[in-house]
């Protein structure tokens, strides 16, 4: 796995997946800027059927913000990541005794089908290390961003602070301090 994330050579007909947890999906809904991970991975960004869950759960407490996930999600800009398996249930289950059902569904998918788990959550990104998978956030997806000009460090450092007064808690203040 190269510093982007992305697998290096992937086949196309076998493209690298992109499992997103729903912290990581709200920060850039909130934030306005969804399209960003609809440019970068597209329907290799995949939304597990308990994300969607928590999602639709959100939107129903009424962070309406999230309305653009499930809309990305019906348009196909988005990909779904289909039902768990016998296999991705029995590590659905085993992760549920210290991460959410979003959380240890994103690992459990990442795992049996290969892949990267996308969280901010501090115990997932743990599993993911105890399991050797890899990982980003929502840090890691704006610093690759600039990285491959996709934004200004001035841009992401804009987007950061609009996640940071939403109540992200992020282990930085400006990407440009990273970039």
């Amino acid at each position: 796995m190269n510093p982007s994330g992305r697998a290096k050579g992937p086949l196309p007909e076998d493209p690298v997946r992109f499992y997103f947890d729903t912290v990581t999906l709200s920060n850039f809904a909130l934030a306005g800027r969804l399209d960003l991970l609809i440019e970068r991975y597209g329907d290799r960004a995949c939304i597990t059927t308990e994300v969607l869950a928590e999602v639709l759960e959100g939107i129903v407490a009424g962070y309406q913000h999230l309305r653009a996930v499930e809309v990305a999600l019906d348009e196909g800009s988005l990909g779904h990541a289909g039902a768990l398996t016998a296999e991705e249930r029995r590590i659905h289950a085993e992760l549920l005794r210290t991460l959410s059902s979003g959380e240890a569904s994103a690992v459990a998918c990442a795992e049996a089908r290969g892949g990267t788990v996308v969280t901010d959550d501090r115990a997932a990104r743990g599993c993911c290390e105890e399991r050797e998978l890899p990982f980003t956030g929502t840090i890691g997806i704006l610093k690759v961003c600039v990285g491959e000009g996709a934004l200004t460090a001035k841009e992401a450092d804009g987007i950061l602070r609009v996640m940071i007064d939403a109540g992200y808690f992020s282990p930085v203040r400006r990407i440009s301090d990273l970039t």
